[in-house]
């Protein structure tokens, strides 16, 4: 009997039981699940839920308006308009780069129209040792 004892291992027996007990929660939590109640009691935490969610989402947007702040929708609204404009402007470059092609490579490439910039005639100052 002494040789048993100093043989077991505390930790394998502690896993053993941490096994057994999750098996054992594992059966009852399964069982519970196949309820009538239990899928009855889910479906009114999501009704609540989503009526919580639906309060929030209110009151926020009452609380954005009073602050005059854009609600997300108002954001997502402004974005949708904005990808608008930038396919109108880039059907609009194309247009252009096509209808003016001697303008030269680097016009076409940006779009923009070159400007004339005065001569570079000051030069840097050189660092003196």
């Amino acid at each position: 009997m002494a040789e048993k004892q100093q043989t077991m291992d505390p930790l394998a027996m502690w896993r053993e039981w941490v096994a057994q007990s999750e098996r054992q929660w594992n059966a009852f939590l399964n069982q519970a699940m196949a309820t009538d109640e239990f899928s009855k009691a889910m479906g009114r935490f999501m009704d609540f839920y989503l009526n919580l969610q639906k309060g929030m989402n209110e009151t926020m947007g009452r609380y954005l308006q009073l602050v005059n702040m854009p609600s997300r929708q108002e954001v997502l609204a402004l974005g949708e308009r904005l990808s608008a404009i930038e396919e109108r402007l880039g059907r609009i470059e194309g247009m252009l780069a096509k209808q003016a092609p001697a303008a030269g490579p680097a016009a076409q490439d940006n779009g923009a129209v070159p400007v004339k910039r005065p001569p570079r005639t000051k030069k840097p100052p050189t660092a003196e040792k």
